[in-house]
């Protein structure tokens, strides 16, 4: 079920909870084209009793599309959920573009939060020499206007009516793809921290295969983190549920049954 949070000046943040309530709780941070309402795609975890917090970022689904200084504040904006649900020690799961704000979190927690995973996360676009891997064009000085065009034309311009049904893409296109275009611009400009502040150990997964996000930039980012664990995979896709429940039990799940 679909929860709001209100926080600021009349926000509302969107949020749902999954799992065993006294179970340890895990902050997912969704990908680009996404919805909190995936509860299947971590049955693994769901099935061990974790607690699963999943919150829509500015603009996904209920969530109201809020325009964000840079990724840090995400850190500021997860605060007021951390309160709300008064969870005071807990994991971050990051998928795809997921990953920025997972650091964001862990930079802004770094006594609560214990260890992020990230799966094919989006790399360190700050950073000249990440930078340098990445083959898209920049879109750090694109108005937003502009990049919500951009996504309607390379997401969903040509889907099906049933397709747009989907809860992924509907709750990807709420306010027009705001959540979408706020992602393209944040991730190459400037994050407000760098990699260098996020003390948790880092678990990270990549595939040298990934289409979208080039293995290359997984180095460099792992790289700029004081504390990362990089496990390069031959061949899978950029994301398929079958690659992630195989991150998500053999990654993931050790180590919070293993409490280390």
């Amino acid at each position: 079920m679909i929860q709001t949070l209100a926080y600021g000046d009349g926000q509302r943040l969107a949020y749902a909870e999954y799992g065993d309530p006294s179970g340890y709780p895990i902050l997912v941070q969704h990908g680009m084209i996404a919805s909190i309402e995936d509860s299947h795609l971590f049955e693994v975890l769901l099935n061990k009793k974790v607690r699963l917090v999943c919150t829509a970022r500015p603009g996904y689904a209920d969530s109201s599309p809020h325009l964000m200084a840079n990724l840090a504040e995400w850190g500021d904006l997860t605060a007021y959920l951390l309160r709300e649900l008064m969870i005071f020690r807990f994991d971050i799961l990051g998928m795809s573009s997921g990953a920025p704000y997972s650091y964001a979190i862990g930079r802004r927690f770094p006594h609560l939060a214990r260890h992020i995973y990230i799966f094919s996360g989006t790399p360190a676009l700050y950073n000249e020499a990440v930078r340098a891997e990445w083959p898209y064009p920049s879109s750090e000085n694109q108005g937003l206007e502009e990049l919500q065009e951009m996504a309607h034309e390379l997401f969903f311009a040509n889907l099906s009516a049933e397709d747009l049904e989907k809860k992924d893409i509907r709750d990807s296109m709420s306010n027009h793809g705001f959540g979408i275009a706020q992602d393209m611009k944040l991730r190459s400009a400037d994050w407000g921290f760098t990699l260098a502040e996020v003390k948790q150990k880092v678990f990270m997964r990549h595939s040298r295969a990934d289409d979208s996000v080039p293995y290359r930039t997984a180095l460099r980012t792992a790289e700029l983190l004081p504390t990362c664990e990089l496990e390069l995979v031959e061949a899978d896709l950029h994301f398929s549920p079958e690659a992630l429940g195989d991150f998500l039990e053999n990654t993931v799940l050790m180590k919070i049954e293993g409490g280390s």
